[in-house]
């Protein structure tokens, strides 16, 4: 079987940062999604360069940060200050029932920016591209009309709104999950084995959080522990063992484009 280990929120930090690279360094990360706004965009994009063999994505991001675009030509994604509306914001709202990400042509916008500064910053186009935080069908149907116009793969939460995948990944359970249950990172591998195990999916993939937190991630991001837990897993020595031992292929998104429209 072929597994995918993504890695979000690359460029978040610097801490995040330092903590990615640890998870690349192990050899198992072999996509990595970037943050294109955040305080540690630039220092990622420097540093991803002694990593050829890794897919850069884009993590599309709407939630944290300020955006790319001029802030009032997408007044209904930001607060009164120009920054994004946050992801507990949005999940609020979902909880008392209300719409989010209305506005097509504003995150279209937005969007379409982050695209063009991956372009500015690294000379290419992303690998691919997935979402960040808080997602709707609303916003997948924009990510996936963008991969479809740039030629991006796009595995989404959603499986319908996957665009230019050939074949048909199966997500298995995250990390976050599982320690927020009380899971031990070293012992994260033995859940996720028996589910690759039993999965009759020819590729399978799991999306983690590698990081080590500052000031920023405890200001900005829920996820604080979980980053440095999906680091120590990822370089336990325990992970890639059950890896090889059981003769799994890491792959990256770039095995996966499809027939491109």
């Amino acid at each position: 079987m072929d597994l995918i280990i993504r890695a979000d929120d690359f460029g978040f930090s610097s801490a995040v940062n330092a903590g990615a690279i640890d998870a690349l360094k192990s050899g198992l990360v072999k996509s990595i999604g970037l943050l294109i706004n955040m305080p540690g965009t630039l220092e990622a994009v420097r540093l991803i360069r002694d990593f050829p063999d890794v897919a850069l994505g884009l993590h599309a991001n709407l939630v944290v940060g300020s955006p790319i675009s001029n802030p009032l030509e997408i007044p209904t994604l930001v607060q009164s200050d120009g920054r994004f509306i946050t992801s507990k914001t949005y999940r609020q709202k979902l909880k008392n029932q209300e719409k989010i990400y209305t506005n097509q042509a504003n995150i279209k916008k937005e969007l379409e920016a982050q695209i063009h500064r991956f372009f500015e910053l690294t000379g290419k186009l992303p690998d691919y591209i997935d979402t960040h935080a808080v997602g709707t069908s609303e916003l997948f149907s924009v990510v996936a009309t963008l991969a479809s116009k740039y030629k991006l793969p796009f595995l989404a939460h959603d499986p319908k709104f996957n665009t230019n995948i050939k074949n048909d990944p199966k997500r298995l359970s995250s990390s976050s999950q599982f320690y927020m249950s009380g899971g031990l990172p070293e012992r994260y591998i033995d859940f996720l084995g028996h589910e690759i195990l039993k999965s009759t999916n020819d590729i399978s993939y799991i999306v983690v959080h590698p990081g080590y937190l500052d000031d920023l991630v405890m200001k900005l991001s829920s996820f604080t522990t979980i980053r440095t837990n999906d680091v120590t897993m990822l370089t336990n020595i325990r992970t890639k063992s059950w890896i090889e031992t059981h003769d799994i292929k890491l792959v990256s998104h770039r095995t996966l484009v499809g027939e491109l429209e």
